[in-house]
């Protein structure tokens, strides 16, 4: 008893129940799973030499700890509630986790097809593949099998992100058992990989790239003999998750064959077959998931925008609770660079520069060049051609058309120093067990990993709240019409133009549950050749009054006059929950005519004030050149915008009085304005304020019908002013106009 309790125990015993105990009650149950992690170390500290356990003993007992401080944190951080399989209103609410629900709930409900990953009726006529949903294809292959055993309404992305906690921990622990074979140590290292900042970032609504236990699992390997079956594992296992995590471990298998090379332990012949079983069993995989079936280049402009600036580890970007202050990025788009390690692995750092400074400990490169030159390449390629510091360009490097063109292809590059991340992690997790003994290297662990919790302890807070809560999506198809639809009878719902909207969601939900499909999406790619010839095709078409029957339209306000003009008697044209909505020979069908159906009035009356507010009733006369309704406004989106009137010819000239105000910042003072009615030029001006502006039509050159255009050539990007990341080119705000 006298070695289990001597002064030393019995000191780090009394620190950590006050550590625990005094975070607990400050933290409540978010601490629950460091404070579980904290207690457990010090019992296997003190316990040590008393209980001699078996080393199969020791196996389950790490494994059973590992795994339960992981569903401990997702409980806690996140919620359990994630789990229940038929609650989606948490993924609806949320874009992008929408459109990753959405593609699994389309890609479940259609036959198996050649090749498995193509969803047909889900971003019609192209068509999509469960891989360009960011649906995590690993899953939803499984889950598809049983799909006839599942609910209509059923989701594994919460199972997901507790899947890839549990692997977190798993392949943390791993690691390290390799720096270390005492246990507390162990733990209390493993709690670092559970708490990383930049996996849970992730669950803001990208769940597929919380699988950060793949960049672990490459690093594992990495250090470990070569086994070629496990890298190709590997390698199909990310493909089948995100296209990223597998081009990071794709990397690293490249650098491991180069370094088996290099060292002669295989020639060339082997170097070959490695090569070309990869790059078969890649192709394979890319096939399965139907990345072939279109003709998406898989290219999107943003390379060097969204970046990783140099300050990113030591930048919060709001992630500290009490010292850290957020830095300025250079882009709006290095968020995606997001890499801040917390407070305690930066103390853990300065930590380990002591050590090697006063020569306690030393940084060993052999055995770990081609680690060094991984994380040499994946920095480059986070901080791109367009090196930052701060808000600072620091230098722009010109690189090639066509070779901006493949760097586009992993345009986010910023997160391609996630493995960097955690080699810095191990790294300094190495220096600090190296360096100590295992009674002192306890006690600075349980210190950072302390000051760690108090510096994400307010983001801690923020996503247990926003997954705890009760989530509740407001589908804002309302009426009953869109029940009556029969899916039998409309195959397709149609956007015309095919512009995604945050609408899509419901009406891919209506689209899904009615079997019908739908042609206006958000996906991660797109053959956009293909798509834009379709849009062209399908407006050019509609403008003519030729639609098929067998779809219902979901028409732009641009399209109002010409809609109105086309349409035949037996069609319906109605506005149902804000929405203009075309059903050709909906006059005919059986279901609608119980509903009191009454076609849009697109007849302005004189005087009435139009709100442009997400409430207001601008959607009426808004063509286009304009943006989603705000809360109290609308802003033009482009040089240019338009109005629509259906009225009574007037008796009196009109005058048109819009309240707006102007983009303006940098050098931009003021915005220009040439008002255009009916073909005729009625005023230009320059506005720099919010105001009533007044525009005196005559009547004249207005019949039962006005169209207004807004010409705006100073219209500019809130980015290009230095307001701040927005790429959207606007000019004016508008809350309201009235017509007298």
């Amino acid at each position: 008893m006298k070695s289990i309790f001597s002064l030393r125990n019995n000191l780090i015993i009394i620190c950590a129940l006050i550590l625990v105990i005094t975070f607990s009650w400050h933290y409540g149950s978010i601490y629950l799973s460091l404070g579980t992690c904290i207690i457990i170390s010090v019992l296997f500290l003190v316990l040590n030499n008393s209980i001699n356990f078996d080393k199969n003993t020791i196996k389950i007992l790490r494994l059973v700890i590992s795994i339960g401080i992981a569903i401990i944190f997702f409980i806690t951080v996140l919620s359990a509630k994630v789990l229940n399989t038929s609650t989606i209103d948490w993924l609806l609410s949320r874009a992008d986790p929408a459109q990753h629900f959405l593609g699994w709930h389309f890609f479940r409900n259609e036959p198996w097809k050649v090749p498995p990953g193509i969803i047909t009726d889900f971003n019609t006529p192209t068509g999509t593949s469960i891989t360009y949903t960011d649906s995590i294809p690993l899953l939803a292959f499984f889950f598809k099998i049983f799909s006839r055993l599942l609910p209509n309404e059923f989701q594994y992305l919460g199972i997901w992100i507790l899947l890839c906690y549990i692997l977190q921990a798993l392949f943390g622990m791993l690691f390290m058992r390799r720096l270390t074979s005492n246990i507390s140590l162990q733990l209390l290292g493993l709690m670092f990989f559970i708490m990383s900042p930049v996996m849970l970032w992730r669950a803001y609504g990208h769940e597929a790239l919380m699988g950060h236990w793949l960049i672990l699992a490459s690093l594992y390997l990495m250090k470990k003999d070569y086994k070629h079956i496990y890298w190709l594992l590997l390698l199909s296992v990310s493909l089948l998750v995100h296209p990223y995590l597998f081009l990071m471990s794709l990397l690293f298998f490249f650098i491991k064959i180069c370094e088996l090379l290099f060292n002669r332990l295989i020639n060339i012949t082997s170097c070959l077959i490695y090569l070309t079983t990869a790059g078969v069993v890649i192709l394979l995989v890319l096939w399965f998931i139907g990345y072939f079936y279109f003709r998406s280049s898989g290219v999107s402009d943003g390379f060097g925008f969204y970046s990783m600036n140099i300050n990113s580890v030591f930048n919060p970007q709001g992630w500290s609770q009490y010292v850290l202050k957020d830095q300025p990025n250079a882009t709006g788009g290095q968020y995606e660079g997001f890499n801040y390690l917390g407070l305690g692995i930066l103390l853990l750092m300065m930590w380990g520069f002591y050590s090697i400074v006063t020569r306690r400990s030393a940084i060993h490169f052999k055995g770990n060049t081609c680690l060094l030159v991984a994380s040499i390449i994946l920095s480059l390629i986070a901080l791109s051609n367009i090196v930052t510091f701060g808000d600072r360009v620091l230098f722009e490097i010109p690189i090639p058309e066509l070779l901006l063109k493949i760097c586009n292809v992993v345009r986010a590059s910023g997160r391609f120093f996630w493995p960097v991340y955690y080699m810095i992690i191990i790294l300094s997790l190495t220096i600090v067990i190296k360096s100590t003994k295992t009674k002192g290297a306890m006690v600075l662990l349980i210190v950072a990993l302390s000051v760690q919790f108090t510096d994400l302890s307010g983001k801690f807070t923020e996503f247990h709240e926003m997954y705890a809560s009760e989530a509740k999506w407001d589908n804002p198809l309302k009426s009953e019409i869109w029940e009556k639809i029969d899916g039998g009878k409309y195959r397709n719902i149609v956007f015309v133009p095919a512009v995604a909207k945050k609408e899509s969601v419901a009406f891919s939900m209506l689209a899904s549950k009615k079997g019908m499909t739908i042609n206006a999406v958000y996906t991660a790619r797109d053959d956009y050749a293909k798509r834009e010839q379709y849009n062209n095709e399908l407006t050019n078409s509609f403008k003519k009054g030729v639609w098929d029957t067998k779809g219902i339209y979901i028409v732009d306000n641009s399209l109002l006059i010409s809609t109105i003009e086309n349409k035949k008697a037996n069609d319906l044209f109605l506005s149902v929950d804000g929405f203009n909505l075309l059903i050709p020979n909906g006059v005919l069908d059986k279901n609608f005519k119980d509903f009191d159906l009454k076609p849009f009035n697109f007849h302005y009356t004189y005087g009435h004030k139009i709100n442009f507010g997400s409430s207001g009733d601008s959607h009426v006369i808004k063509g286009y050149g304009w943006g989603e309704s705000e809360e109290k406004n609308t802003w033009t989106f482009g040089k240019e915008a338009s109005l629509y009137f259906v009225l009574d010819k007037p008796k009196k000239d009109l005058m048109l009085s819009i309240r707006m105000s102007p983009l303006t910042g940098g050098s931009l003072k003021e915005q220009h304005i040439t008002l255009i009615a009916n073909n005729h030029k009625i005023k230009e001006l320059s506005i720099a304020s919010t105001s009533d502006y007044q525009f005196l039509i005559p009547k004249d050159i207005v019949n039962n019908k006005l169209k207004i255009i807004l010409n705006l050539p100073n219209a500019a990007t809130p980015k290009e002013l230095g307001i701040n990341g927005d790429t959207r080119v606007l000019a004016l705000s508008v809350e309201s106009l009235s017509l007298d």
